[in-house]
């Protein structure tokens, strides 16, 4: 989708995010505009003043903040768009965002062995797209995670393990119906 004002887009998006603090909102906003007008670069390079800078870091290590609280306002605002749609797609991936700075010590293990240096966490998301108009309507849903350093290299072992003590996506233990 191609944004001709970030700060339009940012603020249709988060105004509605209930973070517990208006003005937490309001710094989701404007890092959300800043992070889309200088898309590729870091938040260092988007953020310009050493204030905006320690303003985002501040924002991202607020552990009253919720990433689903995030999304969740994200995703409600695409809902007046989506009525307005005759025919939606919806399209769904999964990507690996690795990383090797010194935050990952809280993320898993995304390589195909334990020697990749790179840990990061996996994201499945729904993109919806308007079929007719073939128009970028938003991400609907997104379901993140890491995987466990002790479930690593564990992959050969899935035909023998008992079907109930498999995980979903999102870590619930699925049960045969």
């Amino acid at each position: 989708m191609l944004i001709k004002d970030t700060e339009e887009w940012a603020n249709n998006l988060f105004s509605s995010a209930k973070l517990g603090d208006k003005r937490r909102t309001k710094r989701l906003v404007k890092l959300s505009h800043l992070m889309a007008s200088n898309t590729g670069s870091s938040i260092v390079k988007a953020s310009g003043t050493q204030a905006a800078i320690e303003g985002s870091y501040r924002f991202i290590r607020n552990d009253a903040i919720e990433a689903d609280d995030i999304a969740t306002a994200g995703f409600s605002s695409l809902l007046s768009e989506l009525k307005s749609s005759k025919n939606i797609l919806a399209l769904e991936d999964t990507s690996t965002l690795s990383y090797r700075h010194n935050v990952t010590k809280e993320l898993g293990f995304t390589g195909a062995s334990k020697k990749c240096k790179a840990k990061g966490m996996l994201a499945h998301s729904v993109l919806m797209v308007d079929a007719q108009t073939e128009h970028t309507i938003g991400l609907a849903e997104q379901h993140r995670w890491c995987r466990k350093d002790e479930d690593f290299g564990t992959k050969h072992q899935r035909k023998q393990r008992e079907y109930k003590t498999k995980k979903a996506i999102n870590g619930n233990v699925l049960l045969k119906q």
